[in-house]
């Protein structure tokens, strides 16, 4: 089974947990814990390791707790995403999440349907059960941070600054106009990463515009037009590459 994903106020102790109600129900139906059995644990933005399960109802599951292990390192890569529909919101804090993504900030756009915005795959709560559920598949404990902006320029003006900082940050907007990362690339690729992915028409030529003014460089997934959430995969797995090849 994969990891299970502890609430910080279900622990009683640091070597004791107890999950009541629907979060009960949802271990035994999901997980298929029983009692006398020792599984992964995660407790969300903190510690990892092993539980063993004590007592499993669909009513009540008790587990003794055995952390130790930190949560996965970050990469150090914030993304940016033109709100998509509210299916796509869910595969993409899915990938973000596994990934280890340090931030999503999912942004209005031109092209992009204004009613996404009032989806509830947006709201705190729906974010942070889809995120649950990435983290327990790859037995990782920390979320990346999400927001949603609501205003195209004010995020490019205020929030973006904000991510670069006075750090040396590689900007990359993906768009079918730009040109394609290659291996070669790697030496002159830095560490830290922020990229920007449009929603499913893409983003405008004035929003292309605006990243070019903030130095954001234009890049290309291939002739091929893809999902939003498969290009957010496809560009991280990119860049680890190019990370990889500077070793």
């Amino acid at each position: 089974m994969n990891s299970l994903i502890i609430l910080a106020h279900e622990c009683v102790d640091h070597k004791r947990a107890v999950l009541e109600g629907e979060r009960a129900r949802y271990a035994c139906e999901t997980h298929e814990v029983k009692a006398g059995v020792v599984c992964r644990i995660a407790v969300l933005g903190g510690l990892r390791g092993e539980g063993l399960v004590v007592e499993a109802t669909s009513l009540r599951v008790v587990l003794q707790l055995s952390l130790s292990l930190p949560a996965l390192e970050r990469r150090p890569l914030d993304l940016i995403v033109g709100v998509p529909r509210p299916q796509t919101v869910k595969k993409v804090i899915q990938a973000a999440a596994m990934l280890g993504v340090r931030s999503v900030h999912f942004v209005k756009s031109e092209l992009g349907e204004k009613s996404y915005l009032q989806s509830r795959s947006l709201r705190e709560e729906e974010l942070r059960l889809e995120g649950i559920k990435a983290l327990e598949q790859v037995w990782d404990s920390q979320l990346p941070d999400v927001q949603v902006h609501h205003s195209f320029r004010y995020f490019m003006d205020t929030k973006v600054p904000l991510l670069v900082g006075s750090r040396a940050v590689c900007c990359l907007v993906a768009h079918p106009s730009g040109k394609l990362l290659s291996v070669q690339e790697a030496a002159s690729t830095l560490d830290e990463h922020v990229v920007a992915i449009g929603p499913e028409r893409g983003w405008s030529e004035n929003e292309i515009g605006t990243f070019r003014e903030r130095a954001f460089d234009v890049v290309s997934l291939g002739c091929r037009i893809v999902r939003v959430e498969v290009a957010t995969t496809i560009l991280i797995a990119q860049l680890q590459l190019l990370q990889s090849g500077k070793g």
